[in-house]
């Protein structure tokens, strides 16, 4: 989803510096060097969340098949199972298609973050307030789509008017900022609601998942009359049983982060943002980074 999230990093403390004019180069690199580890970990664990959604619904099928016994291509069990496998896949499809969203949906919120500073030093305000415009176009059009795309409603916010823009923030980037400073914050709460939309729906397909493949992988064997290797059982079992336990968790201190990341990113705005809190929330992402890495 953020492959690129070190980008807004970057750009958001160079707001910053408009509002402070206190942070050092060796800050941004800190800050560029863990948005780019936490753009890593992140999509880590989204690939992990659509291998576990394609891969529940693969040991359903399969778990369908059994229970359904042997059936000619032409019988109605054999019909009523090819319309199952399509119900299936189709959900797969919506939730992969979520997905991708977010990923586009960053992408436009990274590009508009990187305009911000072409407005800061342009020689040519007007153009770059016209790719401002398009970009921000853009950026709400896949918001509206993230939205429309959810299995479950997720509210649009109300109006903040308490954001107030630092007197030290001038010419078109606090222009730029006053006109859209609630749309980039909703965007960003978007991306945090789908994130935590997307945990709790891998939750449910580990707990499935990890039943079906209990039964395939670990008792089945035991009850078939073949010789079973004792400590390749094992093994099984250990896998079975701790897989993936992990990535729900994952997933919800990403969504945690960027909630840390808008707070921060009106902070940076409104003058607020102190090295403390700027180097704080850069050892917790460079940690969080570091204990996926690991366990890739």
């Amino acid at each position: 989803m953020m492959r690129n999230f070190h980008k807004t990093f970057v750009v958001v403390a160079i707001i910053a510096t408009f509002a402070s004019g206190c942070r050092s180069t060796d800050e941004y690199k800190k800050f560029a060097e863990a948005g780019n580890s936490f753009a890593e970990a992140t999509n880590s664990l989204l690939e992990d969340a659509e291998k576990i959604t394609i891969n529940t619904t693969s040991e359903r099928l399969l778990s369908d098949r059994r229970t359904s016994g042997e059936f000619q291509p032409s019988d109605e069990a054999a019909k009523k199972f090819v319309a199952r496998y399509t119900e299936l896949s189709e959900g797969d499809t919506k939730r992969l298609e979520l997905i991708k969203e977010l990923r586009r949906h960053n992408q436009f919120l990274q590009a508009y973050f990187n305009k911000l500073i072409e407005l800061t030093g342009s020689d040519s305000p007007e153009r770059s307030k016209a790719a401002v415009e398009s970009i921000a176009n853009n950026l709400q059009s896949s918001g509206s789509k993230l939205v429309s795309r959810s299995p479950i409603k997720i509210d649009r916010l109300p109006s903040v008017t308490k954001i107030v823009l630092d007197a030290r923030i001038r010419g078109a980037l606090r222009e730029e900022l006053e006109k859209r400073k609630f749309t980039i914050y909703q965007e960003i709460t978007f991306q945090e609601k789908v994130l935590k939309q997307i945990s709790e729906s891998v939750e449910k397909d580990i707990t499935e998942l990890r039943k079906l493949q209990e039964y395939r992988l670990v008792l089945k064997p035991l009850t078939q009359l073949e010789n079973v290797n004792d400590d390749t059982w094992i093994a099984t079992r250990y896998q079975v049983l701790t897989r993936e336990a992990e990535v729900v968790t994952k997933i919800n201190d990403t969504s945690d982060k960027l909630t840390r990341f808008k707070e921060i990113f009106i902070a940076s705005i409104e003058g607020d943002l102190t090295s403390k809190r700027l180097d704080n929330f850069i050892q917790e992402t460079n940690s969080f980074s570091a204990l996926v890495s690991s366990q890739q």
